[in-house]
């Protein structure tokens, strides 16, 4: 089983994070990890740089704490990091690509304004995912 799961470094996320460390200790699953820093550069050129890096290192931190659960287990881990304005797009996107069997994520992450500009990530995932979704709460 080829599982990908995608983190922001939420409290549920992590909690999906930690439900595939179990199917890759019970089910030898391989688990690929999945960050998605929510802006594209091409679109917000105007955007400050400051801004486009805590961003980039937000995501990136995200992948490194959930790598250190894994390895810190012994077990190997792919780790993705990815910029888009809908991180939905992203992970069903990466999840048709490389023929992934089932997606986990939390079922709410990062609040605020990327909340009010996408809606939940989540759902849409759920909706237009090309394999099965684990939604953790």
């Amino acid at each position: 089983m080829k599982a990908l799961v995608a983190t922001d470094g939420s409290e549920n996320s992590m909690k999906a994070v930690r439900r595939a460390l179990e199917l890759a200790e019970k089910e030898k699953a391989e688990i690929t990890l999945m960050s998605v820093a929510y802006f594209g550069k091409g679109d917000f050129d105007d955007m400050p740089p400051r801004i486009q890096e805590k961003l980039e290192r937000q995501a990136r931190d995200a992948l490194e704490r959930a790598k250190t659960i894994f390895e810190e287990r012994g077990i190997n881990v792919q780790t993705i990091l990815e910029t888009g304005v809908v991180p939905a797009n992203n992970i069903i996107g990466r999840a048709k690509d490389d023929g992934f069997d089932l997606i986990l994520m939390g079922s709410t992450g990062i609040t605020g304004l990327e909340r009010v500009l996408m809606g939940s990530t989540a759902a849409k995932v759920v909706a237009h995912a090309p394999c099965s979704v684990s939604v953790i709460r």
